[in-house]
């Protein structure tokens, strides 16, 4: 009996000594965080979704630290119910754990997957905690694919670190690295597909607005160019082009979606016609339209929390408004209801998930930005259409009219780009004609060849120019010309267009003169170009029509006292009645005669001038009148010439044409000289004996080279030999382009100035204060950098005469180069060497540049070498061959024919170090 009461308290005792370790391991066990049910890897997973596995919690503030959040208790998260989790409008930081077992035979490696947050930071568990993913865990990619490594048969607990955007959504996903590269690779495909037809229907839009559809095509456009860049931000695009763009993103996101819904309550307003036939609706929408601009500038200062919700409402707001007014046109059987009722669904359900969806009232885990692209191009598609039928319907009430309209525009359109394709294809060979002058140009040359030469260069610079005019004036017909105005020198002006024509005009035997009157500012301010183009086509068909004789262009300023218009008039023996008659008569012209005159009268009424004939007493005038005000600016100073070199000399002028000597007589008297006029040489020669004996010889004799009995190089050597004509008088002669004689001829004779035909009043004055002043012009020297001889070049050129042109332009600045023929061989070239530059043709056989660059970049790229400079080196002149350069890889682009200090600067300028490489 006493031994069984001592067992009780000894079994008493165990009990409470178990109780008491039962007790004290639940507590240690409360004390540890429950891990969430683990997702169990039993096969490859292949995109498998385990969002349902994970569990988030909020951190408002964002100060708990990954210690902190790891010994939290299990019952602080909350567990995801869905694969895309739409916590609606949130703000702060959000922590995400997620568990993870792999139960195969050895430790694989995953990517873990972060839909609708690019910006998250993966936690993973090692030895001592948690440590922050590296850097080259993450794979680029639309989201956040972090690669992880999961040991076999144990569960690895993660942590993710998301920051929320004004709203939160995020789904999880586990698979392989290379099948996430490869979904990653079809659903960017998606996109693109969808990005690119949307773009196409954004360029639709565009060009028919232009063509006269009205300002809802262009509301249709900028509508679905934010749906575009919305989608493309909902579906985290945005992070590969700017890494760090947690803040730009929802700024931008809101702003667009209130930019979307302006447009699209314009199309609404346009397409409809509220405002002729709904008055009420219409202030509706625009009210709706000023909210939307309002809101738009608001929310770049508002939190993002309220301006997430300022924005969804009211673009859920709006789709109810237009579904509701989309269904009243319908019903009440207007013009396009129908139409619009279709249009406004296809838009407004689509929009108004989307906002439902990200305010968390509607969970769906449907890709959403892919239905809003997609939906949008079937509503351009069937607005398109509507549009369409309603512009047919309005072709039909104006079939005459619209007819003929359509074939003008029809018929310029052609042109343009007729005109377009010629000037392409000019430009190669006149790149070679410019390119050898440039090279024949440094060759020892006599004067003759060399101003041969340089009239071959002077005139190919200015067909290029015409060449341009023409093609940007054609390109700009229907909106009229694009006018520059800047200070411009009218002497320049009539002496390159008259440059042009002077061979042209010996081989007819029309003397060209010019005559500026004094009046007539030094500096005007005009659009050169455009002067230029007129005298230049004015001029050239003048010369093609007129006869033997004198052909003058007269400047002066109005007759009539207008202030500030100058007229140019053409007039002279060369010019008849017949002349004029031929030209105004346009069916009896040929083509290209037609075609500058009527260039030249457009551009003249765009420059708001006049232009028109006359015939009186004095014989037939073509003339025209330009507003040109002078230039007072005083930042484009003249040539100085000290007027006392002049003032009070005595000149002789001996010239047959007394419509020469009437104007040097002009330009003389108002330089302050004592002139006398002679039309015979023979009158000249007593004219300088009568002067010498009585002791006031001539200063300065100025004499025409072709006249009749005597020529101007007998007169010049009787004067050099005549014993009584002893004071040194400066000869000089004006002769043709053909008839001018050797430096050494005239020295012989006595000449000290040989002047090409007709001179202008300006470069006349210069000549005659240098030679009465016994002085020439300093010549200035600019110092240039001038490129390493030792640099290694690749020119790829297709076209024989353009290889032997950049050839020797390089050769002239001391360089060597090599010569592809095609894209291929450039590119197996650039392979092969290492070059300093290469200059590339666009358009090449077998492989283009465009192509050829794309394919150097690549190599460069995957053998890590630096990128070699590339040059576009092309016939193409308008912007988008140039954007196309860039896109393609190239560093700068420039046009044929290409200017010797171009190439050089341009040379310098991606070869030597320090210099700016920026595209150009």
């Amino acid at each position: 009996m006493l031994t069984t009461l001592t067992t009780w308290p000894n079994r008493l005792n165990a009990f409470c000594l178990l109780l008491l370790c039962t007790l004290l391991l639940v507590q240690t066990a409360a004390a540890e965080p429950a891990p969430p049910p683990p997702f169990v890897i039993h096969t490859e997973p292949d995109n498998s979704r385990i969002t349902i596995y994970s569990e988030f919690l909020h951190d408002e503030k964002g100060a708990l630290t990954i210690e902190d959040i790891s010994a939290l208790p299990g019952s602080d998260f909350q567990p995801a119910t869905r694969f895309i989790e739409r916590l609606g409008v949130q703000s702060g930081h959000w922590w995400i754990r997620v568990a993870l077992k792999n139960e195969l035979d050895q430790p694989q490696e995953y990517t873990l997957h972060v839909l609708g947050s690019p910006h998250a930071t993966l936690y993973q568990p090692d030895q001592t905690g948690y440590t922050l993913a590296e850097t080259d865990q993450r794979i680029p990619g639309r989201g956040a694919g972090i690669r992880i490594l999961l040991p076999t048969g144990q569960t690895e607990l993660f942590y993710l670190r998301l920051q929320a955007q004004g709203y939160l959504t995020y789904g999880l996903s586990l698979t392989t690295p290379n099948q996430y590269l490869a979904d990653q690779q079809l659903s960017n495909a998606v996109y693109m597909i969808l990005t690119g037809a949307l773009l196409i229907l954004v360029i639709y839009n565009l060009i028919a607005g232009m063509m006269g559809g009205g300002i809802t095509y262009y509301y249709h456009a900028a509508f679905l160019l934010s749906i575009i860049v919305i989608s493309l931000l909902l579906a985290d695009f945005l992070p590969l082009i700017v890494p760090d763009s947690a803040l730009l993103q929802p700024r931008l996101l809101f702003v667009l979606m209130l930019v979307a819904l302006w447009a699209a309550a314009g199309v609404t307003t346009k397409f409809m016609r509220l405002k002729q036939h709904h008055p009420r609706l219409a202030t509706l929408v625009s009210a709706l339209q000023t909210l939307s601009l309002i809101a738009a500038v608001s929310n770049l200062f508002l939190p993002l929390g309220i301006a997430a919700y300022l924005s969804f409402v009211l673009v859920a707001l709006a789709a109810v408004t237009l579904i509701v007014l989309g269904y009243t046109s319908w019903h009440s059987e207007a013009q396009g209801g129908g139409m619009f009722f279709m249009t406004a669904m296809l838009v407004s359900l689509p929009a108004l998930l989307v906002c439902l969806a990200y305010l968390g009232i509607l969970q769906t885990s449907a890709e959403l930005p892919q239905w809003l692209m997609g939906t949008a191009a079937i509503e351009a598609i069937t607005l398109g259409i509507g549009l369409r039928i309603r512009r047919i319907h309005q072709n039909r009430l104006q079939t005459q009219s619209e007819r003929s309209e359509a074939i003008a525009d029809t018929v310029d359109s052609t042109r343009r780009e007729t005109l377009s394709r010629i000037g392409h294809d000019v430009r190669t060979p006149l790149s070679g004609i410019l390119g050898m002058a440039e090279i024949l140009g440094d060759t020892p040359l006599t004067p003759n060849q060399r101003e041969c030469v340089s009239a071959i260069q002077h005139a190919g610079d200015s067909l290029l120019r015409i060449i341009n005019d023409v093609l940007e004036h054609s390109q700009l017909s229907a909106e009229g010309a694009d006018i520059n105005r800047a200070s411009l020198d009218i002497h320049d002006q009539v002496m390159e267009a008259i440059d042009l024509f002077k061979e042209r005009a010996e081989e007819k035997q029309i003397e060209l003169i010019t005559h500026v009157h004094t009046n007539v500012p030094a500096r005007v301010l005009g659009d050169a170009g455009r002067l230029r183009q007129i005298l230049t086509n004015l001029i050239g068909a003048l010369i093609r029509h007129g006869s033997p004789g004198e052909l003058v262009v007269d400047v002066s300023m109005e007759p009539t006292g207008q202030a500030d218009r100058i007229r140019f008039g053409f007039s002279g023996s060369a010019l008849s009645d017949d002349t004029v008659q031929r030209l105004k008569d346009s069916q009896r012209q040929s083509e290209s005669s037609h075609l500058s005159l009527v260039i030249a009268e457009q551009l003249v009424d765009a420059l708001e001038g006049r232009m028109g004939t006359l015939q009186d007493h004095r014989g037939a005038h073509f003339w025209f009148v330009l507003p040109l005000p002078a230039d007072s600016s005083g930042l484009h100073p003249t040539v100085k010439v000290d007027p006392a070199r002049l003032e009070g000399r005595s000149i002789l002028v001996v010239d047959d044409s007394s419509t020469v000597t009437r104007v040097l007589r002009h330009h003389a008297l108002s330089w302050g000289m004592k002139v006398t006029a002679c039309h015979d040489p023979r009158e000249a020669l007593a004219s300088l004996r009568t002067q010498a004996n009585i002791n006031e010889p001539y200063d300065v004799v100025v004499l025409d080279h072709q006249m009749p009995g005597m020529d101007g190089m007998q007169l010049a050597a009787r004067i050099h030999e005549d014993p009584l004509i002893i004071h040194p008088t400066v000869l000089v002669m004006l002769t043709g382009v053909n008839q001018a004689p050797s430096a050494t001829q005239a020295r012989n004779v006595g000449i000290h100035r040989v002047l090409s035909k007709p001179v202008s009043a300006p470069r006349l004055r210069q000549v005659l204060a240098e030679e009465l002043g016994n002085e020439r012009p300093a010549s200035h020297e600019q110092t240039e950098h001038q490129p390493d001889p030792g640099l290694r070049i690749l020119v790829a050129e297709d076209h024989y005469l353009s290889q032997k042109v950049i050839r020797g332009m390089l050769g002239k600045l001391g360089l060597k180069a090599d010569i592809a023929s095609n894209g291929r061989e450039a590119l197996e070239k650039a392979r092969d060497t290492r070059y300093d530059l290469v200059l590339m043709d666009c358009e090449m056989p077998e492989m283009d540049g465009f192509e050829a660059t794309r394919k150097i970049r690549e190599w460069e790229q995957g053998s890590g070498l630096p990128a070699t400079p590339i040059v576009a080196l092309t016939a193409h002149i308008l912007k988008e061959h140039r954007d196309r350069s860039f896109a393609a890889g190239m560093n700068a682009h420039l046009p044929k024919p290409v200017e010797l200090n171009t190439l050089r600067e341009t040379v310098v300028r991606y070869t030597q170090p320090g210099e700016d490489t920026a595209d150009s």
